[in-house]
């Protein structure tokens, strides 16, 4: 299937020439998107939830997409970081992980934490920072509003 390739750069075209071709957070699909897709050479359907965003690639835009579509196909790969195990230092040096009983992780900045507990529904406790825990290369750990809270 390689025609997201295309549909993709249907929404690209769309961004670099200020167009707005989507709403409902880019679910639905408007006319625009439809005009800018079929300029690129993609057959497009409506559908009455997501608008004109089914695509498909005829034969001859393929053939005239190929090497692009082969380029894109070596240089796009998928990464997944390894994300830590909540030992030592996080990898996230803006947004440290918390922790529960669990313990289960989240990712929420020491200020969100300050304002309230957020509690795990799986262990009903509430995740706080690790003491290890590094935000902007400065050793950070619960706030003292939220050691009280939890005291």
């Amino acid at each position: 299937m390689q025609y997201p390739r295309v549909h993709e750069a249907a929404h690209a075209l769309a961004s670099v020439r200020g167009v707005q071709e989507t709403s409902r957070r880019g679910q639905y699909h408007n006319k625009r998107f439809r005009a800018l897709a079929e300029e690129l050479g993609l057959r497009v359907d409506y559908d009455q939830r997501i608008g004109w965003s089914p695509t498909t690639l005829p034969p001859s835009t393929a053939a005239a997409y190929a090497n692009e579509i082969r380029a894109l196909d070596e240089a796009i790969t998928a990464v997944r970081r390894h994300e830590p195990t909540g030992e030592g230092r996080s990898r996230s040096r803006t947004v440290p992980l918390a922790l529960c009983a669990c313990p289960r992780r989240i990712r929420v900045a020491p200020s969100v934490l300050a304002a309230g507990a957020i509690v795990c529904a799986v262990c009903e406790q509430p995740f706080s920072l690790p003491e290890q825990c590094v935000e902007n290369d400065a050793p950070s750990g619960p706030s003292p509003a939220l050691a009280a809270a939890h005291s």
